[in-house]
């Protein structure tokens, strides 16, 4: 599972396959009961396959424990 997470970017990017970032989302919303995030969506500025945005702060021990 490759991701990559744009912790310096306003809002927050979280960049990967389509797949991966459903696992994740899906992880964020049961465990921590984390919701505030964008829909998943085609990454066209970068040469991964899809991106979403977080809108409220997240501990990335979260991401990685889904991965």
């Amino acid at each position: 599972m490759a991701i990559r997470v744009a912790w310096d970017r306003n809002p927050v990017s979280v960049h990967g396959s389509k797949g991966d970032l459903e696992k994740i989302i899906s992880h964020l919303r049961n465990k921590h009961n984390f919701r505030k995030h964008s829909l998943i969506m085609p990454d066209r500025e970068n040469d991964e396959e899809a991106v979403f945005f977080l809108y409220s702060a997240c501990d990335p021990r979260w991401i990685m424990e889904a991965l």
